[in-house]
């Protein structure tokens, strides 16, 4: 296997994240294989695995860039918000995770046979990993004045099972999708999230 640069090393990542994202978003994990990735990056494919040690490993790394880019824009919301009432601050936000993940193909097309199938594949702590990254939007909305009922990874996972409920949705109508949500919403905050004090 040949050895890379550090710069070689960043635009064969770069590569791999950008050609990845476009076949996956329009194949699908299962459809696209390493062959078609290493082509696409210009590398043989042994290399390939001194980046990624399988294209769920690819996957997911485009998936927590997404995921990453949204938690940035999310900054700029919550300082637009920060005058709301805890509860009203986490309802808002939610919702505007869930309007933002909209402007992402790959999230989007990210369902729950994709979830199961990156579980299957992937080791636990890269899937953990994952988890804790989503323990910072909680993280932020501590500091902010919510106080949570359960740990933040719990509130993180309810968080993601929320998110697959909202994908399960995308075929409804969108009336029916937007009421489902708010129950789902209301409901999981009243669970998670002590009453306002302030």
């Amino acid at each position: 296997m040949p050895k890379f640069t550090e710069s070689e090393k960043h635009a064969i990542q770069e590569t791999l994240l950008r050609e990845g994202e476009k076949r996956f978003v329009e194949y699908g994990l299962k459809k696209v294989t390493v062959d078609e990735l290493v082509k696409a990056a210009g590398i043989a494919k042994g290399s390939f695995y001194s980046f990624y040690s399988n294209k769920e490993h690819l996957y997911m790394d485009i998936l927590n860039n997404c995921q990453r880019e949204m938690r940035e824009n999310m900054e700029q919301f919550l300082s637009e918000n920060k005058s709301e009432m805890p509860t009203d601050l986490t309802k808002k936000i939610f919702f505007w995770m869930l309007e933002s993940a909209q402007h992402y193909p790959l999230i989007e097309k990210t369902d729950e046979m994709t979830i199961a199938y990156l579980y299957r594949k992937l080791p636990p702590d890269l899937i953990e990993m994952h988890t804790l990254e989503d323990v910072e939007v909680f993280e932020k909305l501590e500091k902010m004045g919510v106080t949570f009922k359960c740990n933040l990874t719990i509130a993180a996972k309810a968080c993601q099972v929320l998110f697959m409920s909202s994908l399960y949705l995308q075929k409804e109508d969108e009336n029916v999708k937007e009421s489902v949500m708010h129950i789902l919403v209301n409901g999981l905050i009243s669970e998670i999230v002590e009453v306002d004090t302030k």
